[in-house]
C-alpha cells in the first residue's frame, strides 16, 4: 500500500472495516440509495460536467454520478475498496489511490467535488478541503451528504447502546476527531467550508430513511459488521459470542421497523453544499 500521510486511516480502511465494506458492498449500496439520489439531485450535474467523488469506497456514488455527467473519478485511500470500485467501474470512470487531504489535483478541472460519508475522516480537514477546491473549477460547485448527530440516527443507536449494554463503553474521545459524525455540527463545517476559500456555504438536513431487502435478523447482521457496535466489540475485545448476541438483540429492537418486504429505519443527513470563490 503506498505510504499517506493519514496513515492510521488507511490503514483501518484498507486492512479493518474496508474488508466488511467490501463484503457487504451490495446491502450498503442499497441502505444508502437515497442518499446518492439526494446528492445527485442537489447536484444536478450535467452531461458534460467532471464529478470528483471524495472518499468514494467501492465506488457506488462514483458509479451513480458517472451515468449523469461526462466522467466522474474517485479517490480514496482504501486500496481494498479501491480494487472493488474497479471491478464494476464503468468506461468514465477512474479511480486513485490517495488521500484527498495532500494529493495534487489537476488544478480547476472538476465541475462538482461530492461525497457520500467521505469526508468525515480527514486528520487535518481545514487543510484538505482547501486542497479540494484547487481541483475545482471556477464555476464549481460542492456538494456532501454527511450524518447529522448521532442521537438522531437509530441505524447507530440501537446497536451501540446494545453493544455497550453488553461489553461496557469505550473511552471518550473528541466528537470532531475523525469518524461518521465529526461533521455532524453544522457550524463546524460551515466555518470549515468558509475558511478554506469556499463561498454561499449552506446545510439542509433532509429525513432519508434507510432502507434494507429481507427481514431483521439480515439488518441486524450488517450493523453488527458496519457501524458503532463493530467499534465497541473492537475496542472492547468482544468475543464471536458477544457479537451474536447483539446481533440477536439488534434483531429484536429492529423488528418493529418491518414492511413489505424490508426494513426501513428513518434518518437525518445533513446536506452541505458551497461554491468556488474563483
Amino acid at each position: 500500500m503506498t505510504d499517506l500521510p493519514n496513515s492510521e486511516q488507511a490503514e483501518f480502511w484498507s486492512d479493518g472495516a474496508g474488508q466488511d465494506w467490501v463484503t457487504f458492498d451490495t446491502q450498503l449500496d442499497e441502505l444508502f440509495a437515497g442518499v446518492n439520489a439526494a446528492l445527485i439531485k442537489q447536484a444536478a450535474p450535467k452531461s458534460t460536467d467532471k464529478i470528483l467523488d471524495i472518499g468514494c469506497g467501492t465506488g457506488a456514488t462514483t458509479r451513480d454520478f458517472a451515468a449523469h455527467a461526462a466522467s466522474a473519478h474517485g479517490i480514496d485511500i482504501s486500496t481494498s475498496m479501491l480494487a472493488h470500485a474497479q471491478k464494476s467501474a464503468p468506461a468514465n470512470t477512474t479511480f486513485t489511490h490517495a488521500d484527498a487531504q495532500t494529493e495534487a489535483l489537476p488544478p480547476h478541472h472538476f465541475d462538482h467535488l461530492v461525497s457520500r460519508f467521505g469526508v468525515m475522516f480527514f486528520d487535518d480537514p481545514a487543510a484538505a478541503f482547501t486542497n479540494l477546491r484547487t481541483a475545482l473549477k471556477p464555476t464549481g460547485t460542492l456538494t456532501l451528504a454527511c450524518w447529522a448527530p448521532f442521537k438522531q440516527n437509530p441505524w447507530f443507536t440501537i446497536p451501540r447502546f446494545i453493544a455497550t449494554d453488553l461489553l461496557g463503553h469505550p473511552p471518550s474521545f473528541d466528537p470532531r476527531a475523525p469518524g461518521p459524525f465529526a461533521f455532524a455540527d453544522p457550524s463546524y463545517v460551515l466555518e470549515i467550508l468558509t475558511d478554506a476559500g469556499f463561498t454561499a456555504p449552506n446545510v439542509q438536513t433532509l429525513d432519508i430513511p434507510l432502507s434494507l431487502a429481507g427481514d431483521a435478523a439480515n439488518a441486524a447482521k450488517l450493523s453488527s459488521y458496519i457501524g458503532p457496535a463493530d467499534s465497541v466489540i473492537r475496542a472492547q475485545g468482544g468475543t464471536q459470542a458477544d457479537k451474536e448476541q447483539i446481533i440477536a438483540t439488534t434483531q429484536q429492537k429492529l423488528e418493529p421497523y418491518a414492511a413489505n418486504g424490508a426494513i426501513t429505519v428513518p434518518a437525518k443527513i445533513h446536506l452541505y453544499t458551497a461554491a468556488n470563490a474563483g
